[in-house]
């Protein structure tokens, strides 16, 4: 069952971070009120009254952004955090608690039940009894999201956190009480039904129901006991959209901001609501909608979408409640931009900008003449009430819009006069939007996605690396790429200028292994004064590296074994110049490292401790980027390291198989160019072309995208040579053989007539 939802604009204000929105319960009228905090630092709760908005209260400047927001477990109390603070509100506005923690890291996630409270930061979870230090956990990756429920036994709630390396951890107190794998760095946390804090300790058997989230856009239920997590169903990152077939039909969707359940339509069935990086909203169904996942048909049948819509800008927080009036339960959401948004049912909501009324306006104005006159007596008179309730209204909306226009005016002419009071005496340095962004690597294709969220719309995006950066394909994008001639010093430079006004921007790029080196990206807003926003994005040597839990037994490496007299920390901090996804200081005595090369497959395993370090891969080019990064950075300590490296021939075959696809597609791109105008030839002249082979067929029907690809295929293909040209230096290079320009050249004729048995002899002969 599809729903219609109508967007109604409740307020915009400054720009909002994650979580940071709270609708609170009923009180003594039947609507309720919504409190916001955002980067001003100030709270705000307010409520709707005969269609306009009213402010009930609003916070002082608390000193810093607004970063959460919670309701106390239970009861209505309100309490944020902004920066390394605590502050209590009580629901009418009054300021009861302030705590000044003794916190280095940033309170970005909040939980409140009667006299704990939990924070989180990026790496560490503090908890609090009685606004006293109570306990503490390092976590082992990045925290994500952070959530409490009764699931330990004991006296306190248990917390649990959603985090970078792909786990889902619970926790008792300072004990870790589960650890969860899931499919993607963690991202967003949610329970199935009404929150389970009513649930008090001592009750057995029974099981919370987690809803998850992760980056690749994926959405899990889980159900946690005391005695262990279970995956019940999900929402996978293609799911099928309704209506729809083909390619686009299962696209990939974005991160997972925000997740909440609410009973929208009011049937008694539990819809999951979903807030997407990209401003997709969608509302789901899981099963029959029952609030118990042990349901077998909430595992039997599909999930179904039920709405979705998009906002063209982040969504970062979601709830629900009646909040416009009526008898619907409404969806309510806050945007990167400051927007907070209502979704209803109601169909008083079905015109919220006048537009049904302006044109029964035009067509009354236009209906003049006797023909128009004896058409209009034929149509069905509106009832006195109709007549009456549209003039109500049209009053009302032209009340509003003239206070707006004037409180818009007097806001102008205030800062016109600010700005022209400081232009005399300053230059404009200082930015007057926010600008976030969010560089991911999708292992799929083995690229990276840089996302750029600014307060206002786009101007234009200049990229300048001084190291090697393919852009790809950005076709279907709102704007127009240039590329400059690049230098040895800047090879990329590039810039993107928007022809559609959007204030969130992606760019797909893929990274040259074996390379360190920055990308800046000079971000221009539509501001007055014009202002540029620096990003500065590190590229590592092994950036196309993505964490994963397992390696194969069976797969044959290399091995480089290092002994010295370093400390865990000073390995681990020369691995952080070198890969992603790992945590800014070791969690353990002894650490181990998991990881595969998204774009060819070859896996990286390490173990180190201190005073020793291991490190496998079926990749010798990822063996000697390690080697040399690590001597360069130990030499630079005056930490003298023993370096021993066991280079195995049974890798290479390996290595070349896992990149022969990739390079006997671009190999085959140069035949099938070849073919396609005489195909088409044979086409025009015979009209029919059954006759023909199902390949020769094939490259006819893709044969514009077949010469789209072969116009890139020089550089791609010199990128794949490049990476096979490399992987046989550093074999002999490992070995002693410090120059092997004489065979190299030999390979590359090699590589040109493309045959991979005949290269996998080449790396079997001996060198001399």
């Amino acid at each position: 069952m599809d729903v219609t939802l109508h967007r109604v604009d409740l307020l915009h204000g400054q720009a909002m971070a994650k979580g940071t929105l709270v609708v609170l319960p009923l009180a003594k009228k039947k609507q309720q009120k919504v409190a916001v905090g955002d980067d001003s630092g100030c709270l705000t709760v307010f409520y709707m009254k005969k269609g306009e908005v009213q402010t009930e209260w609003k916070s002082p400047q608390l000193g810093r952004e607004i970063t959460c927001l919670v309701m106390q477990a239970g009861k209505d109390k309100l309490f944020t955090g902004c920066g390394q603070s605590i502050h209590g509100f009580t629901r009418k506005g009054k300021e009861f608690v302030k705590i000044k923690t003794n916190l280095t890291e940033t309170i970005n996630y909040l939980f409140v039940d009667e006299n704990m409270i939990w924070t989180g930061g990026e790496y560490i979870m503090n908890i609090y009894d009685q606004c006293k230090d109570y306990g503490f956990v390092m976590v082992k990756d990045k925290i994500n999201d952070l959530t409490c429920a009764p699931i330990a036994q004991g006296e306190i709630l248990s917390s649990v956190v959603a985090c970078q390396d792909k786990f889902l951890r619970v926790y008792a107190g300072e004990k870790m009480f589960h650890e969860f794998a899931v499919e993607g760095p963690g991202s967003s946390l949610g329970f199935y039904g009404d929150p389970p804090t009513e649930l008090k300790e001592g009750k057995k058997n029974t099981s919370v129901s987690l809803l998850y989230g992760t980056e690749q856009g994926m959405v899990g239920l889980c159900s946690v006991d005391a005695r262990a997590m279970r995956r019940v169903v999900g929402i996978t990152d293609r799911q099928q959209r309704p209506g729809m077939s083909g390619p686009g039909a299962g696209q990939r969707r974005a991160r997972v901001v925000a997740l909440y359940t609410a009973d929208i339509l009011k049937n008694g069935a539990v819809d999951v609501l979903i807030g997407r990086e990209d401003g997709n909203l969608e509302v789901w169904s899981l099963g029959d909608g029952s609030s118990s996942p042990s349901s077998g048909r909430l595992e039997s049948v599909p999930p179904s979408l039920m709405y979705e819509m998009c906002l063209q800008e982040s969504i970062q927080a979601i709830s629900s409640g009646n909040v416009t009036g009526g008898d619907h339960n409404e969806v309510v959401l806050t945007t990167y931009g400051g927007k907070v948004l209502a979704f209803t049912a109601s169909h008083a909501a079905r015109d919220p900008t006048g537009t049904e009324i302006a044109q029964v306006e035009e067509a009354t104005a236009a209906s003049t003449g006797v023909l128009s006159s004896m058409m209009s007596q034929k149509k069905k008179p509106a009832s006195q009430a109709e007549d009456a309730s549209t003039k109500m209204e049209k009053e009302r909306r032209h009340k509003a819009l003239e206070q707006e226009v004037e409180k818009l005016k007097q806001a102008l002419d205030k800062e016109k006069f600010n700005y022209q009071k400081l232009s005399g005496e300053q230059i404009a340095v200082q930015t007057t939007t926010k600008v976030t962004h969010r560089l991911n690597l999708n292992g799929e294709e083995a690229c990276y996605i840089l996302t750029i969220d600014s307060q206002t719309p786009l101007e234009l995006i200049s990229l300048r690396a001084d190291v090697e950066v393919d852009l790809l394909d950005h076709d279907g994008t709102p704007a127009i790429l240039s590329r400059s001639k690049g230098d040895p010093v800047n090879p990329l430079l590039a810039t993107y200028r928007m022809q559609e006004p959007g204030s969130r921007f992606q760019i797909r790029l893929r990274t040259v292994e074996g390379l360190s080196g920055t990308i800046s990206c000079f971000v221009v807003p539509q501001t007055n004064p014009k202002t540029a926003h620096l990003v500065s994005l590190a590229v590592k040597p092994l950036s196309l590296h993505e964490k994963i839990t397992e390696v194969p037994p069976d797969v044959p490496m290399s091995e480089l074994r290092l002994s010295g007299p370093f400390t865990v920390m000073d390995m681990h901090q020369w691995l952080l110049l070198c890969v992603n996804e790992l945590p800014s200081r070791p969690t353990d005595d002894e650490m181990t490292i998991t990881y595969r090369s998204t774009f060819v497959g070859s896996f990286l395993v390490g173990r180190y401790t201190k005073g020793s370090a291991t490190f496998k891969s079926d990749s010798i080019t990822t063996i000697s980027v390690l080697k040399d990064l690590i001597t360069r950075e130990a030499t630079a300590r005056k930490i003298s390291v023993s370096i021993n490296v066991d280079v195995r021939d049974e890798t290479f075959p390996r290595f070349l198989e896992l990149i022969h696809p990739k390079l006997a597609f671009q190999h085959s791109l140069t035949q099938q160019v070849k073919m396609v105008e005489p195909l088409r030839e044979v086409q025009l002249q015979e009209g029919e072309t059954k006759f023909l082979a199902p390949e020769l067929q094939m490259v006819l029907q893709h044969a514009v995208d077949i010469q789209q690809q072969f116009e890139l295929q020089p550089q791609r293909l010199a990128f794949l040579h490049n990476i096979v040209v490399a992987s046989y230096r550093h074999k002999w290079r490992l070995r002693g053989h410090q120059s092997v320009d004489h065979r190299v050249k030999d390979l590359q004729k090699l590589l040109e007539a493309y045959n991979v048995e005949q290269i996998t002899a080449f790396f079997d002969e001996p060198i001399d």
